[in-house]
């Protein structure tokens, strides 16, 4: 690993200075931050209460949504993730609103004995959340949020069970001042006239409401190839001030010349694991792959050629890969970087699998924002464009739009998107610093010390212990009270058990059974077929049987030249 000298007393900005893309851009990042300073107890942000030393120490990210201007979006409030008057010297009279639909906080993710230990737990599969970095964090939020919505939509038929989802699944902690994203699909007969809310099978879609679109926002730039800062040239932001509040850049994201792939141009990673001991390569070159399991399938004249074809250089070691990642295979860890999943989003949506059968098309991001380290031409590599290939072929002039491209303009259809890359000026810690004194490794001179990450999500039900979001230990995936880690409490001394959290993929899943039997999706299987204990076959099975288009895209993004290394867990 690369590594620089510094002289005695050096220090630097805990985020170096940078320019920003624009004012949407900045308004977006304002408005992620400030609803993390309401949901998260400032003990946590301010170490001790003191200044802003810990808040720089965390990594956040937010899926936020933009209304159209006033009357097309509903109420406005700044008490529950929405902004409507950042940036306050603009004089712009009539901005358009943001509203945070899920968020999260943190940068730990399951080590290896916790990963294989949970298939044999009694509770089942699905209660710990494997990976608790920030950008995941948000997007399982999202994923609550919205079928939350969903949910509460369908108790006004009267079809609920007692009470409603506010009472079944946690009132709005925006204090009712929230406004849905999502509207139901209005069928047409043969004659296009209105034909009611259910389609020739029966069932209720949703889609977003005109004009809505999505917008990601991270602090830092995701873990993985968004941070290997190789293979294509750099430069820095240029500022755009011709651009109002509610106006972003549209540009067109050529396609990348795949000129370094056995190098690790468009590669694959996973988060390091350094519990597990690291593979030692054998005579030939090659590497004991303790994971191969987890690969897909080959046929063996397949098996035949790669014996006989040297090893591509990124595949024979990870020490090229950014710190705090590893490759695929290689025995140092199996849960993707953020890179990877992000681009994985781009091309199948935000939803999710349980939910894509109650939604018109996939939810996809119009922009990403990102706060440190941003580079556009390695995000737009890593994000996006290096999945060129899945979907549709793009159009002749060799480029595709992104802004008015990308979104949730092609409903149905699943083809990747290109969102709009932006740099935030807006900082999370304005004025902190670095010691840089000594040797440091390039790229690791920020530690992320603490154990705790957070989510949140607007429909999320008030808890009693001041604060709004779900504090989870990012060592076991389970939500904790914060008040016992304050206190310095464990279970033996009277600390509350360890519990999971609403947005774990078993709670996920079960609501998500729930909104689309009552939306009329055939073949959603009950409780009793489910059983008690989830297993990863089961879900696995149920996702074949009630979301079979969303499945069969994922199976053709596994295709893909660059997908076709994604390790996939052992049932």
């Amino acid at each position: 690993m690369q590594q620089q000298i510094h002289a005695e007393g050096s220090v630097r900005h805990a985020e170096k200075r940078r320019r920003g893309t624009c004012r949407f851009a900045n308004r977006v990042a304002r408005t992620s931050l400030d609803t993390f300073d309401r949901s998260v107890p400032p003990s946590h942000r301010r170490e001790d209460g003191g200044d802003a030393s810990e808040r720089h120490r965390t990594c956040v990210a937010a899926v936020v949504a933009h209304f159209p201007r006033r009357g097309g979006g509903g109420s406005s409030s700044n008490d529950g993730g929405c902004d409507d008057d950042a940036d306050d010297d603009d004089d712009d009279d009539d901005p358009m609103r943001l509203q945070v639909m899920g968020l999260g906080a943190g940068t730990k993710f399951l080590r290896d004995a916790i990963l294989r230990g949970e298939r044999l737990e009694e509770g089942g599969y699905g209660k710990r959340i494997r990976d608790c970095h920030a950008e995941v964090l948000a997007r399982r939020a999202f994923r609550r949020q919205i079928a939350w919505e969903m949910l509460s939509d369908l108790d006004r038929d009267g079809g609920g069970a007692g009470g409603g989802a506010a009472a079944v699944h946690g009132v709005c902690g925006v204090g009712g001042r929230y406004s849905p994203i999502l509207e139901r699909v209005k069928e047409r007969d043969g004659r296009g006239r209105d034909d009611g809310d259910r389609d020739a099978a029966g069932r209720i879609r949703y889609r977003l409401r005109p004009g809505v679109t999505l917008h990601f926002y991270a602090s830092s730039a995701p873990c993985g190839n968004a941070v290997l800062k190789k293979f294509t040239k750099m430069s820095k932001e240029t500022f755009d001030a011709s651009l109002g509040r509610d106006e972003w850049p549209k540009r067109i994201h050529v396609p990348i010349a795949a000129h370094s792939l056995h190098l690790g141009q468009f590669a694959l990673l996973v988060k390091k694991d350094g519990s597990i001991p690291r593979c030692e390569p054998i005579i030939d070159g090659s590497i004991v792959k303790p994971t191969e399991t987890q690969r897909p399938s080959e046929d063996s004249t397949c098996r035949e050629r790669k014996r006989h074809k040297k090893p591509w250089p990124c595949r024979a070691d990870d020490g090229w890969c950014p710190p705090s990642c590893s490759i695929p295979g290689f025995g140092r860890g199996t849960i993707h970087s953020c890179s990877d999943k992000l681009c994985r989003w781009n091309c199948l949506g935000m939803q999710g699998s349980l939910l894509a059968p109650a939604l018109d098309g996939p939810l996809h991001m119009t922009t990403l924002t990102v706060g440190r380290k941003f580079s556009r031409a390695v995000c737009t590599r890593a994000v996006c464009c290096r999945a060129d290939g899945f979907g549709p072929t793009p159009s002749s002039d060799g480029g595709v739009d992104d802004g008015d491209g990308g979104g949730n303009e092609s409903r149905g259809k699943y083809e990747l998107n290109h969102p709009t890359l932006m740099e935030t000026n807006v900082y999370m810690d304005e004025s902190g610093t670095h010691a840089m004194a000594g040797v440091k490794d390039v790229g690791r001179d920020v530690s992320f010390n603490s154990d705790l990450c957070w989510v949140w999500w607007p429909g999320k039900a008030p808890n009693d212990c001041g604060y709004a979001a779900d504090c989870l230990d990012g060592k076991t995936g389970l939500k904790i009270d914060y008040r016992d880690v304050r206190a310095g409490l464990d279970e033996k001394e009277g600390a509350s058990p360890l519990t999971y959290s609403e947005c774990c993929t078993f709670s996920l899943f079960h609501l998500s059974m729930e909104i689309l039997e009552r939306s009329g999706v055939p073949g959603v299987p009950t409780r009793e077929e489910i059983g008690t204990k989830l297993t990863l076959s089961t879900m696995r099975r149920t996702k074949c049987q009630i979301s079979s288009k969303y499945e069969s895209e994922k199976i053709n993004l596994f295709c893909h030249r660059v997908f076709g290394e994604w390790s996939r867990r052992e049932s």
